[in-house]
C-alpha cells in the first residue's frame, strides 16, 4: 500500500501498490484528478504529490501522463521507496509498454545512482526510442563507465532507430575521457555525412573539446575554424586546448583573437603557463585580468602545490592576503596541502583559525584537507576530532581518515574505521579505501589471511579491478611475512607480468629483507623487460644487497656498469626550513 507522503519521505512498508477500496466515486475521483495533476505538472508540491497517492490507494487507475509526473515529482522529493512502489504499479497495471514512462523509470533509477537497474528497464522495454538510448548512454558517461557507454552508441547505431545530437555529443564526450581519438574521428566522419556539424555550436564544441583531450591538436584547429557560428564555448574550448596540449604560443594567439574574454578564457592561460613552470607568465596574466576572481588565484596556487612547491604555495596564498583576495574553501584545502607536505604544525592551526572565522570549516572539502594536514604532521586526535564533528562525511573524508591512520601506523583504528564504513547506507568503500587499506597491512603486522581478505573482498564483492599500486601493495605484505614467490605469483595472476613497477616494488620488498636470492631473480626479470637501461634503482639496490652479503667482487662490477653507464647514486640530504606566514585574523 502507498502512503501519505511528507517531505522527503524514503521508507514505505510495502513494495507494492494495491487498491483499499473496490469502488470509487468516479465523479469525485475525476474532478480531484483533473485538479492534482495540472499541481504535479506545474509545481510538483509534495501537497500534490500527496494527493495523487491518496487516490491510487483508493483505486485510482492513472494513466501514462499522471504516473510520468508522479515520478518526477518523487524523484525531485527523495522519494526513493515511492518510485519503486510506482515501478511495480507500472508492470501490474501495464503500462510497461508506454514508452515515455519507461523513461522517466530510467530517469529515476539513472539519478539515484542505480544504472543496472536503468539497464533492466531498457532491456525490458518493447520499443526503446532515441531518448531511452540517450538516457542509458549518458548515464554510463555519467558515472564514469565510459567505455560501457560507448559500446552502447555503438549498439544504438546498429539498431533501428536514428541517432540525434545529443546522441552524438555524449559519445564525443565519452571519447575525450577515455582519449579514443580514432573512434572520435568516426562519429566526426558520421556527423559530417549526416550534415549535423553545419550550424550547430554544440557538436562543433564537442568535437573541438575531444580532439583536444586527445592531444589532436591540428583536427581541433580544423574544425574550429570551419564552424558556421562560434560562442564564448567555442572560444575557450579552443583556448583549453591549447593549453592542456602545451601549445601556449597558439593559445594566446586565439586569446587576443577572442571577441570578449571571460574569466574562463583568462584561467585557461593561466593554467597552462602554470602547467609549463612559467609561474611569472601566469601572474602576468593574472595581474592583467579587468576582474580576476578567487579561482584564477587558486590556478596558480594549486600549480605550486602540485609541482612540489609547497613554500612558494604558502608565499603566494601570503600575498592573496595581503591583496585583500577573498579566500573560499577551495584556497584554504589547497594552502592546507602545502602546509601537510612541509608539516608546518602552527601554519595548520592559523589556516584552521581562519577557516573558523569565514565559517568554512565545516565545508567537506576544507574539512578532509584539515583531517590530512593534522594526520600527515602526526596529530592524529587532531584528525579525529575533525572527522567525528563533522556533520556531513563523503567518501573522499572517510578514505582520508582511514589513510590517516594508514600513515600513521595505527591499523586497529583503520580497520575499525573501514568496517563502519561498510555500514553506512549511502556509501560504498571504492578503489582508494582498498588501497589505503592494503597500505595498512603492508605497512602493520596484519595477519596475511586478514590481508588477503581484503582483497579477495574488493574484487568478489564490490567488483574492483586490482590496479597496479593494489598488486604492490599486496606485494609489500606478503614478502613481509616471507612469501615472496607468492608474491610473484600475484603479479602474474593479474595480469602486472609486463609492468616494471610490479617488479620493482617486489625488488624492493626483497632488498627490505636482505634476500640476495630472489632479489637475483626479480632483477633479472626487470633487466628482461628492458627497464634497467631507464633506471639506476635496480644497480643501487643490488650493488646495496651484494655490500650487505659482502659480495665484492659483484659489487665491483655493478659499479663498473653504473660507471659505463653515467648512473650516479644521489647523495643523501635532510632540510630544515623555518618561515613566518603573518595572516591578520
Amino acid at each position: 500500500m502507498l502512503r501519505s507522503v511528507s517531505n522527503k519521505v524514503t521508507v514505505f512498508p510495502t513494495s507494492r501498490i494495491y487498491s483499499r477500496r473496490s469502488h470509487v466515486d468516479s465523479t469525485v475521483s475525476s474532478n480531484l484528478w483533473t485538479t492534482i495533476v495540472p499541481a504535479l505538472a506545474q509545481s510538483g508540491s509534495i501537497g500534490a504529490l500527496h494527493d495523487a497517492v491518496e487516490l491510487l490507494n483508493d483505486g485510482y487507475k492513472g494513466d501514462a501522463s499522471t504516473l510520468v509526473h508522479l515520478l518526477r515529482v518523487s524523484g525531485n522529493h527523495g522519494c526513493v521507496s515511492l518510485c519503486r512502489q510506482l515501478h511495480g504499479y507500472v508492470v501490474k497495471h501495464g503500462f510497461f509498454s508506454e514508452t515515455r514512462l519507461s523513461n522517466s523509470l530510467m530517469r529515476f533509477y539513472k539519478t539515484s545512482d542505480s544504472l543496472e537497474d536503468a539497464h533492466k528497464v531498457f532491456d525490458e522495454m518493447p520499443d526503446p526510442d532515441v531518448i531511452s538510448w540517450n538516457s542509458l548512454v549518458s548515464g554510463y558517461a555519467q558515472s564514469g563507465r565510459f567505455q560501457e557507454g560507448l559500446c552502447l552508441f555503438l549498439d544504438l547505431h546498429r539498431s533501428d532507430v536514428f541517432p540525434n545530437e545529443f546522441s552524438f555529443t555524449v559519445a564525443l564526450a565519452a571519447c575525450a575521457r577515455v582519449h579514443i581519438s580514432r573512434l572520435g574521428a568516426c562519429i566526426h566522419s558520421k556527423i559530417v555525412k549526416l550534415g549535423i556539424d553545419k550550424g550547430n555550436v554544440v557538436v562543433g564544441n564537442c568535437l573541438i573539446d575531444m580532439y583536444g583531450k586527445c592531444g589532436s591538436m591540428e583536427d581541433a584547429v580544423l574544425v574550429f575554424q570551419h564552424m558556421e557560428e562560434k560562442d564564448t564555448v567555442s572560444w575557450n574550448t579552443i583556448v583549453a586546448s591549447c593549453s592542456r596540449n602545451g601549445k601556449l604560443e597558439l593559445g594566446l594567439w586565439f586569446f587576443h583573437q577572442m571577441p570578449n574574454p571571460d574569466t574562463v578564457t583568462y584561467n585557461q592561460i593561466i593554467d597552462g603557463f602554470v602547467k609549463s613552470g612559467d609561474f611569472n607568465s601566469a601572474f602576468q596574466i593574472l595581474s592583467s585580468m579587468p576582474k580576476p576572481n578567487t579561482s584564477s588565484w587558486n590556478t596558480i596556487l594549486a600549480g605550486y602545490v602540485n609541482s612540489d612547491q609547497s613554500g612558494e604555495a604558502t608565499e603566494f596564498f601570503t600575498k592573496m592576503h595581503l591583496l585583500g583576495m577573498r579566500f573560499d574553501e577551495y584556497s584554504l584545502s589547497i594552502v592546507l596541502a602545502a602546509i601537510a607536505a612541509l608539516a608546518v604544525v602552527p601554519w595548520g592551526s592559523l589556516i584552521h583559525s581562519c577557516a573558523l572565522k569565514l565559517g568554512l570549516d565545516s565545508r567537506v572539502v576544507v574539512a578532509s584537507a584539515l583531517i590530512d594536514m593534522y594526520s600527515k604532521c602526526g596529530m592524529l586526535k587532531h584528525a579525529e576530532l575533525m572527522f567525528s564533528t563533522m556533520p556531513r562525511k563523503n567518501l573522499i573524508v572517510w578514505n582520508t581518515m582511514i589513510s590517516g591512520y594508514a600513515r600513521n601506523g595505527d591499523s586497529t583504528e583503520a580497520i575499525m574505521l573501514f568496517n563502519q564504513l561498510k555500514q553506512e547506507r549511502f556509501l560504498k568503500p571504492d578503489r582508494c579505501t582498498f588501497l589505503n587499506l592494503l597500505a595498512v597491512c603492508s605497512h602493520c603486522e596484519v595477519p596475511m589471511e586478514l590481508t588477503l581478505g581484503y582483497f579477495e573482498m574488493m574484487i568478489n564483492e564490490y567488483g574492483i579491478k586490482p590496479s597496479v599500486e593494489h598488486c604492490c601493495s599486496l606485494i609489500k605484505a606478503m614478502t613481509q611475512s616471507g612469501n615472496v614467490w607468492q608474491a610473484k605469483n600475484v603479479i602474474q595472476e593479474f595480469g602486472f607480468g609486463y609492468n616494471g613497477v610490479a617488479w620493482k616494488a617486489l625488488l624492493s620488498a626483497c632488498s627490505a629483507r636482505k634476500d640476495l636470492k630472489a632479489a637475483k631473480t626479480i632483477a633479472a626479470k626487470i633487466v628482461e623487460l628492458g627497464e634497467a637501461d631507464e633506471d639506476e634503482y635496480i644497480y643501487i639496490v643490488m650493488s646495496n644487497l651484494y655490500a650487505y652479503h659482502e659480495r665484492w667482487r659483484e659489487v665491483g662490477q655493478i659499479r663498473k656498469i653504473m660507471r659505463e653507464r653515467g648512473v650516479k647514486k644521489e647523495v643523501g640530504s635532510s632540510w630544515i626550513q623555518e618561515q613566518n606566514m603573518a595572516i591578520q585574523l
